[in-house]
C-alpha cells in the first residue's frame, strides 16, 4: 500500500542532530554550523573580505565544490576542525537525503557520499585550504571514516525522515530522471530538433523548452504512477526501484555509454521485470504529452 502524501516538509535538523550525536561530534558547534548553512549564512563580507557589507550569502553556500573551500576557511575560523567535521557531515547528509529521494540503494549511496567528500579534499587542494588549517585534510577524511563506519545506521536514520517526505512513488519520478532526459531527447530529436552532434537536441530548442519538457513530464508521470497503482495496473514498487538502480549501476561501471549500449542495458533490465516495462511505457507517455503541449504553446 502507497503512503498517503501530505505535502509536508518535516524539518531536517532534528535528523542531522541524531547523527552528530551518533558520530560523537561537538552537538553545539554542529548546531551552530547548521544554523550558518540552512538559516542565517554569514554576510558576503565576511566570507570574501573586501565585499561590500550588508549581503549574506545565500543558505547551503559551500555544498558546491567551487564553495566549499570559502566556507571551509570561513568555519574553521570560527569553530576550527570540530566547526570543519559539522560542516562536512551535514552536507554529507543533505547529500545522503538527495540521493534516497533518488532511490539509490545503501551501496549507491556510499559510492556518491566518497565521491562527495573527496571532491571537497580534491577542491581544498587546489584553493590552498591548508594554509589555514595545520591539521590538513584530516579532519574531512577523519569525518568521511565516521560516517562509514556507522553507515549503515546514518542511512537507516535519514531514510527515516526521506520515508516521511517522499512517497514510493516520489522516489520512483525522481529515480527515473535519466530515463525522461533520453526520451525527452529522443523524442524532440524523432519530431525534427537534432542538434549539430550525435545524440544530441538543437541548442535552441534545448535552452527553451528542455527543462520545461522534462518537469512537465515529471508531473505527469507522477500522476500515471498514481493511477497504475490505484488500478493495479502496477503492484511493486519497490521493484521498479530496484530496475532503476541496475541500470544506474551498470551505465556507472562504464567509462561512456552510447546510445546504443544504454538502450541494450534498458531492454535486459526489462526481459527481467514485466513491470519496469509498463513503467517506461508510462515514461514515453507523459514525455510525448509534454513534448505535445509545450511545442504547440510556442507555435
Amino acid at each position: 500500500m502507497l503512503p498517503a502524501y501530505s505535502g509536508v516538509r518535516l524539518p531536517g535538523l532534528l535528523t542531522h542532530t541524531q547523527v552528530y550525536e551518533a558520530l560523537g561530534l561537538d552537538v553545539d558547534v554542529c548546531g551552530k554550523v547548521d544554523e550558518l548553512v540552512d538559516v542565517e549564512p554569514p554576510l558576503v563580507s565576511e566570507v570574501f573580505p573586501g565585499e561590500l557589507p550588508g549581503e549574506r550569502l545565500w543558505r547551503n553556500f559551500g555544498y558546491r565544490r567551487s564553495e566549499f573551500p570559502f566556507m571551509f576557511r570561513y568555519v574553521y575560523g570560527r569553530f576550527g576542525s570540530e566547526g570543519v567535521r559539522c560542516l562536512v557531515a551535514h552536507f554529507v547528509l543533505d547529500h545522503l537525503e538527495n540521493v534516497l529521494r533518488r532511490g539509490f540503494d545503501e551501496e549507491m549511496a556510499l559510492n556518491e557520499v566518497k565521491a562527495l567528500v573527496l571532491s571537497y579534499i580534491e577542491g581544498c587542494n587546489s584553493a590552498g585550504c591548508w594554509e589555514v588549517i595545520v591539521e590538513g585534510e584530516l579532519p574531512l577524511r577523519g569525518i568521511l571514516e565516521l560516517i562509514v563506519g556507522r553507515f549503515s545506521s546514518v542511512v537507516a536514520t535519514v531514510g527515516g525522515e526521506v520515508g516521511l517526505k517522499y512517497t514510493e512513488v516520489d522516489i520512483i519520478v525522481n529515480a527515473s530522471s535519466d530515463l525522461i532526459s533520453f526520451a525527452v531527447k529522443a523524442t524532440l530529436i524523432a519530431r525534427g530538433y537534432r542538434g549539430r552532434s550525435g545524440f544530441s537536441v538543437s541548442r535552441e530548442v534545448s535552452e527553451k523548452y528542455f527543462g520545461r519538457i522534462r518537469t512537465k513530464s515529471k508531473l505527469l508521470l507522477r500522476q500515471k504512477l498514481y493511477e497504475a497503482f490505484v488500478n493495479r495496473v502496477l503492484a511493486d514498487p519497490q521493484s521498479l526501484i530496484n530496475s532503476l538502480n541496475n541500470v544506474k549501476k551498470r551505465v556507472a561501471e562504464r567509462e561512456r555509454v552510447t546510445v546504443v549500449e544504454y538502450l541494450t542495458i534498458v531492454k535486459e533490465e526489462v526481459s527481467k521485470n514485466r513491470e519496469f516495462k509498463k513503467l517506461l511505457e508510462l515514461v514515453d507517455q507523459s514525455v510525448e504529452e509534454a513534448v505535445s503541449s509545450t511545442l504547440s504553446s510556442k507555435e
